[in-house]
């Protein structure tokens, strides 16, 4: 088969990945196991938020905010103890050929768990701490699981393209699942949500049995095991971050960016106060309605901006800086926010800096991290992911809170200067990304050193009948990228205008040239076609189309 095929004898890309394609590079066959996997993310983040808008209401009707801040130091306890059984956990099922064994397993744990709060809670059993320590623990290990499912899956060039699409998909089920919860809950009850949670993370469970077998041998991972047949230690999964610089760092940079962060919310929390206060004051109104109000919209607007960056933007930053280039993003603008902050110290600059900041830090961030497993061993994405993901976050959280206890009613800080904190936290921050980076550019060089793309071999030049209408495939093996999992984009020019005539539209996916050249002309025009990769290196030829009578 030629370069230019009038048979069409390719594999094209279905309606599905043309679709998707508009939000990130694909490859033919890719499409089938990117909609397995944003199903299965969507519905877990989904099914969370429905059970998080009751884990509020049940926590403070029978305890208190203290309770609930004891809850959380909690949870950090409890998975300090659970990292040691996971890895063994791991450990059991490494060696088994599918990869989905460990995910599903402890998904169907949490089903079962869910289901038991249903029964308890309808006969009248109090379920309110424990059922807040468990959704605690539920959202930082199956999510953390589940995006080292991922990660197991695809190989770095494959993940780094897919994982948008991913995420995006979770942050749409967020952002329904959080706007869907209040009027469930009204009409089932809180048992009736949990049973409709449970039924829900059914779909995961059974999806991710056999995505593996969705993903095209060219986009799969093939990370390596550790092999050892000795039980672990008792702390592996600590063990196993501080023996890696890479690990270490991705921790420490959790832990400094919830402190950061939870400053910043005490920080919006100060402002919206004083602000309400003031208004009751001058306009007899409810503060409770007035903070109500206000968190409803910032959190709406923060949910949104996050899902639409997600989609339309994080794949696009990832082809241009990479993913050590999209680590720096919210460290930076995270000092330009605290030091508008600190300049103009008013609500409406608070609010603006916190959208944008947490609206980065869900979508682009949070994808970010994820995408950092791609080029680690199979153990650290599981082992090493899960212990950073649970409890070193769960730390931060304690960490955090601590942090504002001591600093603001202890120590008395003001507020200026918990901005100022927070300007060199976020400096710290960045120099902490700076090294990630490295160890992450590092790290994927030694996997994959991304090569051009190239011409394997130029189209013949044609010739077009004047006034009808033809259609020819570039063929597939006409560029060739050494690079596992890279997706390539094509455009056509004319050689020298740059712009192709009105006669000429090019399939810019299936590498589809239709001619219709006019009945009235004849010519010839040289068209150039530039294969560029997901990194920017770039590959063109050149051939001439002959039209006329």
């Amino acid at each position: 088969m030629g370069p230019l095929d009038r048979e069409h004898e390719m594999q094209h890309y279905t309606p599905t990945e043309r679709f998707l394609s508009l939000f990130t590079a694909l490859r033919p066959g890719e499409g089938s196991s990117a909609v397995r996997l944003c199903l299965q993310s969507f519905v877990i983040m989904f099914a969370y938020y429905l059970l998080k808008v009751i884990r509020e209401p049940l926590i403070l009707a029978d305890g208190s905010a203290e309770l609930k801040a004891y809850s959380t130091a909690l949870q950090a306890v409890l998975l300090m103890l659970i990292v040691p059984m996971f890895a063994t956990a791991y450990q059991r099922v490494s060696s088994l050929e599918e990869k989905h064994h460990l995910f599903r397993n402890t998904l169907l744990f949490f089903i079962s768990n869910l289901a038991l709060f249903g029964i308890l809670h309808a006969v009248g059993i109090s379920i309110a701490i424990a059922f807040y320590v468990w959704l605690g623990i539920f959202s930082v290990m199956v999510l953390a699981l589940f995006w080292a499912f991922a990660a197991d899956l695809y190989n770095l060039k494959s993940g780094q393209r897919i994982f948008p699409l991913i995420a995006a998909a979770s942050a749409f089920g967020a952002l329904l699942g959080s706007g869907t919860a209040s009027d469930l809950d009204l009409r089932l009850g809180h048992q009736g949500v949990m049973g409709v949670a449970a039924a829900l993370l059914l779909i995961p469970w059974w999806l991710s049995r056999n995505t593996e077998q969705h993903i095209p041998s060219g986009s799969r991972s093939h990370t390596l095991e550790r092999g050892s047949d000795s039980p672990y230690p008792l702390l592996e999964g600590f063990q196993l971050v501080l023996r890696s610089r890479y690990l270490s760092l991705i921790a420490l940079f959790v832990i400094v960016l919830n402190l950061i962060n939870t400053n910043g919310e005490y920080i919006l929390a100060t402002f919206v106060t004083d602000v309400a206060q003031q208004q009751h004051n001058d306009y007899t109104g409810s503060i409770d309605n007035y903070i109500t109000l206000f968190y409803s919209q910032y959190l709406f607007i923060t949910t949104l901006l996050s899902f639409l960056i997600q989609l339309f933007l994080v794949s696009r930053i990832y082809e241009r800086i990479g993913i050590a280039g999209a680590l720096h993003i919210l460290p930076l603008l995270m000092i330009a926010n605290y030091s508008v902050i600190a300049l103009f110290p008013v609500l409406a600059v608070v609010r603006l800096a916190l959208i944008a900041e947490n609206s980065i830090n869900y979508s682009l961030q949070t994808t970010t991290r994820h995408a950092l497993f791609l080029p680690v061993e199979r153990e650290e994405k599981y082992v090493g992911k899960h212990t950073i993901d649970t409890f070193f976050f769960r730390v931060g959280d304690v960490l955090s809170g601590s942090f504002v206890y001591i600093a603001g009613t202890l120590i008395g800080l003001g507020i200026v200067g918990f901005v100022t904190i927070n300007v060199a936290l976020a400096g710290v921050l960045l120099v902490i990304s700076r090294a990630i980076g490295r160890r992450h550019t590092s790290t994927a060089a030694e996997k994959l050193n991304n090569l051009a793309p190239q011409v394997a071999q130029s189209p013949e030049d044609l010739f077009i009948p004047a006034g009808e209408r033809t259609e020819i495939d570039l063929a597939p093996d006409t560029f060739v990228d050494p690079d596992l999992g890279d997706a390539l984009k094509y455009q056509a020019f004319a050689r020298y205008s740059e712009k192709l005539p009105a006669w000429i539209k090019f399939d810019t996916l299936n590498r589809r040239f239709q001619f219709h050249p006019p009945s009235s002309e004849r010519g010839s025009l040289r068209i150039r076609v530039v294969e560029r990769d997901f990194d920017g290196l770039e590959a063109e030829l050149c051939f001439t189309v002959n039209y006329g009578v």
